[in-house]
């Protein structure tokens, strides 16, 4: 028996350290995949499916560096949905006070390269809240780089200048990895404040030390930096090579962002050069990027190329298409920059607010607490003051809600016709005119109804003005049954309608129009009181390459509206040249 509990001691034993010795491995895989991340984005795919297949057998804390390793493979990819889902995984699993750092400073940058800036600022300020009393250092250096980013997409340079030099005093060059960062934030800030020759030293001081600290992907960042530089002082000559360098280095690592960035640059150098067929290469590439905002800023930069060619080549109609384009693309980043600095301010501002309520409530407190005495003999008037501040609290409470429920009845009320309930007119063509922007940009069909119900007049004059109001809410209430939510319904006046028809080519709006026209024509009227019937003729137009507004496609619409009138009412017609 002695014998056999020595046995079974050795195998627990044994079973313990192959555990031990198990876990130190994925541990070292971890750190592995880490460092691969940052130097051969091919092998570090292939490790991390070696170690998918092992999940089971990872810890939590593992688990948690998986996940959040894993998301920055996604970043690389641009594939930013499936990046913050596996965020969301590795905070599932109770992280470290460091890895919940690294956590909540991943997220920030998905959030900001999903253009959420109001849930990146408030993800920064509870990393920052959390850390503000730790005295590691490391943990702050590691957030004060994320704020670093921010300030990048803010266009504040100044603070980032000064946000720098705070990274670099604090870190000591301790995280090589934060180091590196933090000097090309630091050239970035020079570049952006237009001092080019100051900014390339310090892009190839960063290049330096990236370089024989084994940080690859932010050497290459540098290179691009010192592209860049030359580039916005003229010297195209030297700009071209780095550009090149870097489009390599970022191609490695499948840097997608990265990529179309200096794709851009090297098309408006190789139209400069006189390699128009390399420059319309890339500048069709970038075009035909997908629709998400992050890619604006490329493909604006693509059209005007594509413009430049264009026009070279004595095609000015279709160069004026992609200068149209480019315009177009350019007011969407500049409302884009609006809500970030908008988003930004917000989150200064509420920041600020919860300050001063803190200090407020201390005050308060130390109040309470002097006058304790106070309040023990003098009961009956403590429970009198406390019912009265109750009552005025309340008393705010309604008003603020009151006011707020005005404002959105009075905004309601500006945007919408008081009788049916749809658009009025100038609220559907403004949506309508943004609807347009965004098909001319991506090349899409846009089509308009202009509808109008027959001999309405009759209808008031014979049964009174009640009825007419009745039909012109009953055929509004049959339309909206029909058509999309995306579709843009307005009343022009009196009983004429427009509807704005989005991805709709003239076709599909003719099919619609009809099935409009026969849900009105079968309207029973015995409801309102009377029986007679209701009709509509619909004038359709369709966007052409000449429309730049919605004004010609509504111009076109009236017209065929009018051949309806003309040609017995009660019909569709489509736009045609010969109407006019």
């Amino acid at each position: 028996m002695k014998y056999k509990g020595l046995v079974f001691c050795l195998l627990a034993q044994l079973v313990l350290t192959n555990c031990a010795f198990a876990s130190e491995n994925y541990d070292e895989s971890l750190s592995r995949i880490e460092k691969l991340l940052q130097t051969d984005f091919t092998q570090a795919e292939s490790a991390i499916v070696d170690i998918e297949r092992s999940l089971d057998k990872l810890s939590h804390p593992q688990l948690a560096e998986f996940y959040t390793l894993l998301s920055s493979k996604y970043v690389y990819l641009s594939e930013l949905e499936q990046a913050n889902q596996a965020l969301d995984l590795a905070l599932t699993y109770s992280p470290s006070e460091e890895s919940l750092t690294r956590i909540y400073l991943y997220k920030t940058t998905v959030f900001l390269m999903l253009k959420n800036y109001e849930a990146a600022f408030a993800m920064l300020e509870i990393n920052l809240a959390r850390i503000e009393g730790v005295e590691d250092t490391s943990l702050k250096v590691a957030s004060y780089v994320r704020l670093l980013n921010i300030l990048l997409d803010l266009n504040a340079y100044e603070e980032m200048l000064s946000t720098a030099q705070l990274v670099l005093n604090l870190n000591q060059g301790k995280d090589t990895k934060h180091e590196c960062y933090t000097k090309v934030y630091l050239a970035v800030a020079t570049l952006r404040l237009g001092r080019y020759s100051e900014a390339n030293d310090l892009f190839k001081q960063s290049e330096m030390y990236c370089a024989n600290n084994e940080q690859p992907l932010i050497e290459i960042m540098s290179i691009k930096g010192q592209a860049e530089s030359y580039f916005e002082s003229g010297q195209l000559d030297l700009a071209k090579p780095l550009f090149e360098a870097a489009l390599e280095g970022y191609l490695s690592f499948q840097f997608q962002v990265e990529i179309h960035s200096v794709k851009a640059f090297l098309s408006k150098i190789y139209f400069y050069q006189g390699d128009y067929q390399k420059a319309a290469l890339y500048a069709n590439e970038l075009n035909e990027l997908n629709e998400d905002k992050s890619n604006n800023h490329v493909k604006k930069q693509a059209n005007e190329v594509l413009a430049m060619l264009a026009s070279r080549d004595g095609e000015y109609a279709k160069a004026y298409q992609y200068q149209v384009v480019a315009h177009a693309l350019d007011l969407q980043d500049l409302d884009e920059s609006n809500h970030k600095q908008n988003a930004y301010q917000m989150a200064r501002f509420d920041s600020a607010e919860k300050n001063r309520e803190n200090k407020n409530l201390l005050q308060e407190h130390e109040l309470m607490v002097q006058q304790k005495d106070l309040f023990l003999k003098e009961k009956s008037s403590s429970i009198m003051f406390s019912t009265l501040l109750f009552g005025v609290c309340i008393g705010l409470l309604l008003l603020l809600l009151t006011a707020w429920l005005q404002r959105n009845q009075f905004m309601r009320q500006a945007q919408r016709d008081g009788l049916t309930g749809i658009f009025n007119r100038q609220t559907g063509q403004d949506l309508a005119e943004n609807e347009l922007v965004q098909a001319l940009s991506n090349h899409r069909h846009f089509s308009v109804l202009v509808l109008d119900l027959d001999l309405f007049k009759s209808i008031n004059d014979r049964f009174g003005h009640a009825t007419g109001d009745w039909t012109l809410k009953k055929v509004t209430q049959v339309i909206e049954d029909v058509i999309r939510p995306s579709d843009i319904f307005c009343r022009l006046g009196g009983e004429e309608f427009v509807l704005y028809l989005p991805n709709t080519d003239e076709k599909t709006a003719f099919k619609l129009a009809e099935t409009i026209r026969k849900e009105v024509e079968h309207i029973n009227t015995k409801y309102s009181g009377h029986n007679f019937s209701i009709t509509l003729s619909v004038g359709v137009s369709s966007l052409t390459r000449d429309d730049l507004s919605i004004d010609p496609l509504l111009s076109r619409a009236d017209i065929a509206l009018y051949k309806c009138k003309h040609q017995g009412r009660n019909k569709v017609l489509v736009y045609h040249p010969s109407f006019a």
